[in-house]
C-alpha cells in the first residue's frame, strides 16, 4: 500500500506516492512503445552497415586482384634460372629473361683509380700548407686548404668534400728504414670510367703548396689507374665501367669476378645456361590464383544463404554482387587474341575447381612450357585484351569511385545509413518530448491529489473538533 507524504509536487512526480499508482512503470511502458519504431529502424540500419562493410571488403580484394595481375604483366609470370656454375662470373636471371645458352668470356675486371700520398712518420704529422684539388668523373670539387692540417685531418677533409671517394690513413711499417710509416689512400668509390674517356680522368688529385709554414708536401701519386671491364658474349665485345652488368644479356645480371691471368690477354670462355623454372613459375601463378580466390570466396560467402541466415545482413539479393560472380568466372575463360596454342588461363595450368577456386595444374603448365614458354608472359602482358588489362577493366568497372557498380552500390547504402541517422534523431526527439509530457501530466495529477488529501485531512480535523466540543 502506498505511503502518504506531504512532500513537494516535484518529488511526487517520480513514483505516485499520493495516488498509489506506479507512474514510473507506466511512463516507461508508454515510452517503450514509442521506441519500437526507432529500434526497428536501428536494426535495419545495422543490417545496411553490415552490407556496406561487406561490399568494402569485396572492393578491397578486387583491388588486390588487379595488383596481382599487373605484377605478372610487369614482372612476368615465367621464371628462369641459371643452371651452370661459373668461375669468372655469376649470373642471375630476372623477370622477362629467356631460356638459352651463351658463351661468356671475361678478359678484364673494372677497377677504381687509387691515389696514395708520400710516407709520413705518423697520421698526426703536419702536411704542408697549400691547396688540394680533387677531380673525378669530369667534376672538380672545391679546393681544400691544408693550413695547419695533419695527415688525418686531410683525410677527414677529403671525406667531407662531397667527392665520391674514400680517404683513409693506412699506418704500416717501413722495413727498409725500420720505422713506422703512414700513407693517405684516396680511392674512387666507383670503378672504371665512362667508356671512351681516358681512365686517368676518372680521379685526379693535385696539390699546390703555398710556401707558408712548416709541414710535408703530401706528394700524391696514382698507384692504380682506373680500368673498365672487358668481356665478350657470344662473340660480341662489351666495355662497361662496372663489374655488375645488367644490359648485355636481356634481363640477366652478370657479376664479373675474374679476368684474364695476364693483362692484355683474353680470359677463358665459359658456358652460361638458363632454363625455365617451373617451380617459381608455379609460385608466380599461384599468387594470381590466391588473389582471385580471395575475391571469389568473399562473393560466394556474401551470396550464400541457409534457412538460418539473416537475409537482411547479407548481399544475397544484391544483383551487382551476383553479377560480379559471373564476371569473375569470365576471367578464367577469357581468350587472349593474337596468341596461338596458349591463349587462356586454363592453357597455362590455372584450373577452376568445383568450389570456384583456382589452382595451378602442374601437368598443364609443364605442357605450356614445352610448347611456348613466352606465351605464359604474353597472356598477361598483351595490351587491351591481355589478362592484366582485362582484369583491370573489370575491377575499375566495379570499384572506381563515382562510377563503379559496386562503389555506387556501397554509396547508396551509405547514404541510406546517413538518412536513417537523421530520421532516428528526429524520432528520438519526439519520443523524448512525449516522455517529458507524460512526466508533467503525472506530476500535476500527484500535486492535485496531494492538495485534495490535505483539504480532506483539514476537514476531518475540524469535524473531530466540533464533535468533541459538543
Amino acid at each position: 500500500m502506498a505511503t502518504t507524504s506531504t512532500s513537494s509536487a516535484s518529488s511526487l512526480a517520480v513514483g505516485g506516492l499520493i495516488s498509489g499508482i506506479d507512474t514510473t512503470s507506466i511512463v516507461n511502458a508508454l515510452v517503450a512503445q514509442q521506441q519500437v519504431p526507432i529500434t526497428r529502424l536501428q536494426t535495419q540500419q545495422s543490417a545496411f552497415k553490415t552490407q556496406v562493410s561487406q561490399i568494402g571488403d569485396i572492393i578491397s580484394k578486387l583491388q588486390a586482384f588487379k595488383s596481382a595481375a599487373q605484377d605478372l604483366a610487369s614482372a612476368g609470370a615465367l621464371a628462369n634460372t641459371v643452371t651452370t656454375s661459373n668461375s669468372s662470373f655469376s649470373a642471375t636471371a630476372g623477370a622477362g629473361s629467356q631460356a638459352g645458352s651463351y658463351s661468356v668470356r671475361v678478359d678484364q675486371l673494372a677497377r677504381p683509380s687509387k691515389w696514395m700520398s708520400a710516407g709520413f712518420a705518423a697520421a698526426t704529422d703536419t702536411v704542408a700548407s697549400g691547396s688540394l684539388t680533387l677531380s673525378i668523373g669530369g667534376t672538380t670539387y672545391d679546393p681544400i686548404t691544408t693550413d695547419n692540417m695533419t695527415l688525418a685531418d686531410m683525410a677527414y677533409a677529403i671525406r667531407q668534400s662531397g667527392a665520391p671517394v674514400s680517404a683513409t690513413v693506412l699506418s704500416g711499417w717501413d722495413s727498409a728504414n725500420n720505422r713506422a710509416v703512414s700513407y693517405l689512400s684516396v680511392t674512387a668509390l666507383k670503378p672504371g670510367s665512362t667508356p671512351g674517356s681516358a681512365p686517368p680522368d676518372s680521379l685526379s688529385l693535385s696539390f699546390a703548396a703555398s710556401g707558408a709554414g712548416a709541414g710535408t708536401d703530401p706528394g700524391f701519386a696514382e698507384r692504380q689507374t682506373a680500368q673498365n671491364a672487358l668481356f665478350n658474349v657470344d662473340g660480341v665485345d662489351y666495355v662497361r665501367a662496372s663489374n655488375t652488368v645488367s644490359d648485355a644479356i636481356p634481363n640477366v645480371t652478370l657479376t664479373l669476378k675474374q679476368g684474364a691471368a695476364s693483362p692484355a690477354t683474353q680470359g677463358t670462355a665459359e658456358d652460361l645456361s638458363l632454363s625455365n623454372d617451373q617451380a617459381q613459375t608455379t609460385a608466380n601463378l599461384q599468387k594470381f590464383a590466391d588473389a582471385y580466390n580471395a575475391v571469389m570466396s568473399l562473393v560466394q560467402k556474401a551470396l550464400a544463404v541457409t534457412k538460418d541466415t539473416d537475409r537482411t545482413t547479407t548481399l544475397a539479393g544484391d544483383s551487382a554482387v551476383r553479377s560480379l560472380q559471373g564476371l569473375l568466372h569470365g576471367v578464367i575463360s577469357h581468350a587472349v587474341t593474337g596468341l596461338a596454342g596458349v591463349r587462356t588461363l586454363a592453357d597455362v595450368g590455372l584450373k577452376s575447381n568445383r568450389d570456384g577456386s583456382l589452382t595451378v595444374d602442374a601437368t598443364t603448365l609443364s605442357d605450356a612450357l614445352g610448347r611456348d614458354p613466352s606465351a605464359i608472359d604474353s597472356i598477361f602482358k598483351t595490351t587491351t585484351n591481355g589478362i592484366s588489362d582485362f582484369v583491370a577493366s573489370l575491377v575499375d568497372q566495379q570499384s572506381s569511385s563515382g562510377s563503379g557498380i559496386l562503389a555506387l552500390d556501397q554509396k547508396g547504402l551509405t547514404d541510406r545509413v546517413s538518412a536513417m541517422d537523421t530520421q532516428i534523431n528526429q524520432m528520438q526527439l519526439r519520443v523524448d518530448a512525449f516522455k517529458t509530457g507524460l512526466l508533467a501530466q503525472f506530476s500535476a495529477m500527484e500535486s492535485t491529489l496531494s492538495s485534495l488529501k490535505a483539504t480532506g485531512n483539514y476537514l476531518t480535523s475540524q469535524s473531530s473538533s466540533s464533535s468533541s466540543s459538543g
